[in-house]
């Protein structure tokens, strides 16, 4: 019988997806990301190539993600 505690955990995210822009890529397996507000941060994960924008959650690269234009609209 499996712990009903970890099943409901399980319908939650582990954390925010926040979409980055790769800076570096190191040989140790982490990587170097640009936030949009300009911070700098170093995660794991080294599939995304620099210059590309990536997924991550949890401190880790999950992906790829579309480098499609970025547009703010004040209300």
């Amino acid at each position: 019988m499996s712990n009903p505690w970890i099943s409901f955990g399980k319908l939650f995210d582990a954390g925010a997806k926040t979409i980055v822009t790769v800076t570096t890529v190191n040989a140790d397996g982490t990587s170097i990301i640009t936030l949009r507000s300009g911070s700098t941060l170093r995660v794991q994960g080294d599939s995304v190539t620099a210059g590309d924008k990536a997924i991550i959650q949890g401190g880790k690269i999950i992906g790829r993600a579309p480098n499609l234009p970025v547009q703010t609209v004040e209300v």
